[in-house]
């Protein structure tokens, strides 16, 4: 199972090094980022292969961790490619808190980048609607749940980072490949005004909110062709490569 999990990662940095090549080549990269995040999604279903009359699996395993070393890798050939010595810390605790990705420079943090696959538990800080939603659910006693405690604690955290390595709000990204569960059916809320909201609730800047797609209903745990590319992750890449 080792040799098998040992494959698997290293396909994936196999993508990661020609996506890495690409751009340092002046290549856009973000729809090679996508599909291969499709593909994620794809392996991650690999269990539904077993289903028969006596077994079936109803949802599929996170790819969170594989996006990680998806994105980190990117970054390590990047800076290998470039000669820009980086390290790149992935997970890696210090001071009780553990950025998904820290980049240092030295023994200098100079970015962190956390990585969501969805948005999952956070809607209420991505999504003005989802924040009112919720908080007319607490008002109506419908839910103990507050949004305001979630926005809260998310603040408190990016706070440990700029206090723990010495960061400021323009070094700390949010990498979200889209806006699914974010987005839904109903609501009314604009691209735009999701960067806009994200800046209020984060504290950070707007454009370090990377999506991948400017197509709000994209999930990326289904096959499709409608990407709809941004140019955040390259926007990002080039930021990075000044420091």
């Amino acid at each position: 199972m080792f040799q098998t999990r040992l494959a698997y990662l290293s396909d994936i940095d196999k993508t990661a090094k020609s996506i890495a090549e690409e751009f340092t080549a002046g290549q856009k990269i973000t729809e090679r980022l996508l599909k291969t995040i499709i593909d994620l999604y794809q392996s991650a279903k690999v269990e539904q292969s077993f289903k028969d009359e006596y077994f079936e699996t109803a949802y599929h395993s996170p790819i969170t961790g594989e996006l990680e070393f998806f994105v980190a890798r990117i970054l390590f050939h990047y800076s290998a490619f470039n000669d820009k010595k980086w390290k790149i810390y992935l997970r890696r605790q210090e001071s009780k808190t553990a950025p998904d990705i820290r980049l240092l420079k030295g023994d200098k943090t100079f970015a962190i980048i956390e990585v969501k696959a969805k948005a999952g538990w956070i809607q209420p800080f991505l999504s003005p609607e989802r924040y009112q939603h919720d908080k007319n659910r607490l008002a109506k006693g419908k839910s103990p749940f507050d949004p305001d405690n979630l926005i809260s604690n998310s603040k408190n955290q990016l706070n440990k980072y700029f206090t723990t390595f010495g960061l400021t709000s323009n070094d700390i990204f949010l990498f979200l490949p889209t806006l699914a569960l974010v987005h839904r059916k109903k609501y009314l809320t604009e691209l735009p005004e999701y960067y806009t909201y994200f800046a209020s609730t984060s504290g950070l800047p707007a454009d370090n909110l990377i999506l991948l797609s400017n197509n709000k209903r994209l999930d990326l745990s289904y096959k499709t062709n409608d990407l709809d590319p941004t140019d955040n992750f390259e926007k990002l890449m080039s930021k990075l490569a000044k420091r």
